[in-house]
């Protein structure tokens, strides 16, 4: 009898344990903006907060609460029961700061844009993204993170750290990375060549043909001339005196620097802005043209040229519309 009490005794226990288990120490986690329930339930199981990621999914088919999950910080103990996760992660989070991060921004103006808002320290974000131990933990092949800052919306808080800042950015960027399929030995060239799409084409059906033209220059080893790259080179050598230049003289084209396009062939040696999916893409699938110049016709859209002869007409043309 005593050992039939006895079992029934941990067998309560046990129950009980399960359905609101001890706190076996807590973790700070993000659930990024978009994630899928499985990558969320993979998220949890990484930090140890579940056990199983099948039986958390099938808990959470169980509550109804599938559409429900918030993107957001978290402080969660591990271990615990799914259904006391799920509640958590369903709440509304008052704390969260939603964030967006437009495309073609440069690390100088994310942290603006973070710091207006209360979010991480200018000085020490700025430091961290050229921070070359931090990057290469992070393996990239980089000197800064310029370009890795995903354009996206994100939910911060106050209280985040900034390295916990910069890793939500750095793994939703991993998770675009391997959804655009980019290989590492190819993700330089083509997050550089991403980030000139981003700042030359205003058109999203440009894209992929301003891809090809850069493709084009670059195989033929001429200069990409991108005028993007001498605005980059002039904030990055003075940020605050440059900060509001949008228009270039034919002296700013002669600006001495390592990104000035004009005076070197190849690419710049980083990108020059975060580009978004759809400048990725455009450098993974660039149109079959065989053009070699655009040039701006003054409405957002550009004339393309396949000699320099046209290109010329091209300028003249659209200098006059001006």
């Amino acid at each position: 009898m005593k050992k039939r009490i006895g079992l029934m005794v941990v067998l309560i226990v046990l129950v009980v344990l399960w359905i609101q288990p001890l706190n076996v120490g807590a973790t700070e986690i993000a659930v990024p903006s978009g994630s899928s329930a499985r990558e969320i339930a993979t998220n949890l199981k990484e930090n140890r907060i579940v056990r199983n990621v099948d039986e958390f999914l099938f808990v959470l088919r169980l509550s109804g609460k599938g559409k429900k999950l918030q993107a957001g910080n978290y402080r969660l103990y591990r271990y615990k029961n799914p259904l006391y996760v799920i509640d958590e992660l369903s709440r509304s989070r008052p704390l969260d700061i939603q964030i967006t991060i437009p495309e073609g921004l440069t690390i100088s103006e994310t942290i603006e844009i973070l710091t207006a808002r209360g979010i991480g320290d200018q000085k020490r974000i700025a430091v961290l993204c050229r921070d070359a131990e931090f990057i290469a933990a992070q393996g990239f092949g980089a000197k800064t993170l310029e370009g890795f800052l995903f354009p996206d919306t994100y939910a911060f808080n106050e209280e985040q750290s900034d390295t916990a800042i910069l890793m939500m950015f750095i793994r939703n960027f991993r998770k675009q990375q391997a959804a655009l399929d980019i290989s590492n030995d190819s993700l330089m060239f083509v997050i550089t060549l991403a980030s000139l799409v981003e700042k030359e084409a205003k058109l999203a059906e440009e894209r992929p043909m301003i891809a090809r033209v850069f493709i084009n220059r670059l195989k033929a080893d001429r200069p990409l001339e991108s005028c993007a790259t001498v605005l980059y080179a002039m904030k990055a050598t003075d940020y605050e005196k440059y900060r509001d230049k949008q228009r270039l003289t034919e002296n700013d084209l002669r600006f001495v620097s390592p990104y000035n396009t004009y005076l070197n062939t190849g690419l710049p040696p980083n990108p020059i802005c975060s580009p978004g999916a759809s400048s990725i893409q455009a450098v993974m699938m660039p149109s079959n043209d065989n053009y070699m110049y655009f040039v701006a016709r003054g409405d957002g859209g550009h004339h393309f040229s396949v000699t320099y002869r046209q290109h010329l007409a091209a300028k003249e043309k659209y200098r006059v519309k001006k």
